[in-house]
């Protein structure tokens, strides 16, 4: 079935996980404010890439759109399958992996650039080391189960090598007058499996969050009640045709990227359970000294704490 691209420009930057142009393989974050869009006569808009703010072509991790906050796409433009960026995009890297999604287990979503939150995460090397960081999260991985809008359960946080770490943190409960979730995608299975085995091997079964406190589920109604979330919508060929009649944004001069994440020598680093100056991990900081706890070193008192961490709750604030 004959395929048509459209450039969607967004009325603002979100992240997506990019893939490398020479492998196909997840390596990095792209903050971007233009998506290509593949249409086919069927109905179905699928998204085959971004440009990031200085107009390269990137392929995505993800495919599948699940919803957009409405209003997100602020114009859209035919793309000629004989022009660069299309061109650029066929001769890039296919993706190392099946986009299938399955049944799959992960959505992955994407705050505006302007509202990242400090979060903090840990990776796991083959080695065995375990490094964690705070650092200013958009990108983040919720069970497929889980609405978009707190609260729903932490699976991973995008980091700039285009993976997902392991959260310490188990809820979002709100975004309370942040705008939230701007962009939602299903997350590929194989690329979810991948996840799954690491983190399993890591930190053994338990590593995932448990359901939704009850605590939370009220915390969040409250807040609720006061601050409205922003609604969501499936992305469709009616929405693509408004945004064929709007104006480019340039005309406007609003085409800004402002995504920035901290420089390393401003993160906080934990590595190994010690500080980059060498400290030790004070093991009152559970948040963060449960993530360089491994299967083999629980003991009683490990396993009571980690019971109590799962019902703990993340709110993400903004001033």
């Amino acid at each position: 079935m004959p395929i048509s691209y459209v450039l969607a420009t967004l009325s603002r930057s979100i992240v997506l996980p990019g893939l490398s142009r020479r492998t196909g393989e997840p390596c990095r974050v792209v903050s971007t404010r233009q998506l290509v869009l593949a249409c086919d006569h069927a109905g179905a808009i699928n998204i085959s890439g971004c440009l990031d703010p200085r107009g390269e072509v990137f392929r995505v991790a993800v495919r599948d759109i699940i919803a957009i906050q409405k209003c997100l796409i602020a114009h859209a433009e035919e793309l000629p399958k004989d022009g660069r960026v299309v061109q650029t995009l066929e001769n890039l890297a296919q993706a190392s992996f099946d986009y299938d999604i399955g049944a799959t287990p992960y959505t992955y979503c994407s705050l505006g650039t302007q509202d990242s939150v400090e979060l903090i995460g840990a990776w796991p090397s083959q080695n065995g080391d375990i490094t964690a960081q705070m650092l200013p999260v958009c990108g983040l991985l919720i069970p497929v189960a889980d609405s978009i809008i707190p609260p729903f359960r932490q699976i991973g946080h995008l980091w700039p090598h285009g993976d997902f770490a392991r959260p310490s943190g188990s809820e979002v409960v709100s975004f309370v007058r942040a705008p939230g979730v701007m962009f939602a995608a299903r997350y590929p299975l194989e690329l979810a499996a991948r996840i799954i085995v690491r983190n399993v091997n890591m930190w053994g079964e338990s590593w995932a969050p448990g359901d939704i406190s009850e605590e939370a589920k009220k915390v969040a109604a409250d807040i609720m009640r006061q601050c409205k979330p922003r609604r969501h919508t499936p992305l469709t060929h009616d929405t693509l045709r408004s945004a064929l009649e709007r104006p480019p944004l340039e005309d406007t001069g609003d085409l800004r990227h402002d995504y920035a994440p901290t420089s390393r020598a401003a993160r906080m680093i934990w590595h190994n359970g010690r500080t980059r100056s060498g400290v030790c991990l004070s093991a009152d900081n559970w948040a963060v000294d449960k993530l360089f706890i491994t299967p083999h070193e629980w003991d009683v008192e490990s396993l009571g704490r980690l019971k109590l961490i799962g019902k703990g709750i993340t709110t993400l604030h903004h001033s």
